[in-house]
């Protein structure tokens, strides 16, 4: 469920809030270096900390994509190696996904973590929020153009609305593309658009994103830990911006990226959690 908005340059005709081209990521490594062939180097950070921060996303990161959300669901190696590490009293570990944040703590279920819903918006012991009136007006009005694409399917999570795409001809998707930005225009300073995998999401203006939600995490820690933040989607680049000292790991093919290493994909994010295991005895 998967960001950014925005960043797309040349005459656009859907109101320049949603790119057609992405321009090159500022601070960016052409080619983030994999992160097992610099093991050596992570591993000293790794031991010579006091306490680790492990951020990581869901969806894409920790298991594969489904063209459906709710067909996903946690692996029980995976979901026992994690709680394993939460019970570490050095080790603090956070799940922050674009879905809401009772959907992840279901689809999930791990004892001892924390989790961060929205993009980080929503958190535990945090009182819900209403749905904002701006985000009411829109599914109205964005539900009744879409229901006209075929394939293009809106999430309505509350806070959020995610505009769905996968697996839809490109014709198709540039006529969304067109739409959602007209019905957008009107609403500028009021909402933030998020572009992710084949998914684009609608948000208030106060969503900020992971990155200030990772940070806000490390803050409550003290401010002595190590951040080590995986995720594989556009935006989790926010975060690797924001934690840029410490250990981020972008997952998926080799591309531009603010992270410093990658993983191929979810398998080799599972061989990370073990090898964490073992640095964090």
């Amino acid at each position: 469920m998967k960001n950014r908005a925005g960043s797309g340059e040349g005459h656009r005709r859907d109101g320049g809030l949603i790119a057609r081209r992405r321009k090159p990521l500022l601070g960016s490594h052409r080619g983030s270096r994999h992160l097992f062939d610099r093991w050596a180097q992570v591993s000293a950070r790794l031991r010579a900390a006091r306490h680790v921060a492990l951020f990581l996303d869901f969806d894409g990161t920790l298991l594969p994509l489904r063209r459906r959300p709710e067909d996903v669901w946690l692996d029980t190696g995976v979901r026992r190696r994690l709680a394993r590490l939460a019970r570490r009293r050095h080790v603090t570990v956070c799940l922050i996904s674009g879905r809401q944040l009772a959907d992840l703590r279901r689809r999930a279920r791990v004892a001892g973590v924390f989790y961060l819903g929205l993009h980080g918006w929503e958190r535990e012991g945090k009182a819900r929020q209403a749905t904002p009136e701006v985000l009411v007006r829109l599914k109205r009005s964005i539900g009744t153009g879409l229901a006209k694409l075929p394939g293009v399917w809106i999430e309505d999570k509350g806070f959020s609305l995610a505009i769905h795409y996968r697996g839809v001809p490109p014709a198709v998707v540039r006529r969304a593309r067109l739409f959602l930005g007209e019905c957008l225009k009107p609403h500028r300073g009021q909402c933030r658009l998020l572009r992710g995998k084949k998914v684009w999401e609608i948000l208030p203006a106060e969503v900020s994103g992971k990155g200030e939600a990772a940070r806000n995490v490390l803050a409550r820690l003290g401010g002595s830990a190590l951040p080590v933040y995986v995720g594989d989607d556009t935006t989790d680049e926010a975060a690797f911006e924001a934690l840029r000292g410490g250990i981020t790991v972008r997952v998926g093919p080799a591309r531009r990226t603010k992270a410093r290493y990658r993983l191929r994909n979810p398998q080799e994010v599972g061989r990370l959690l073990e090898r964490l295991e073992d640095e964090t005895r």
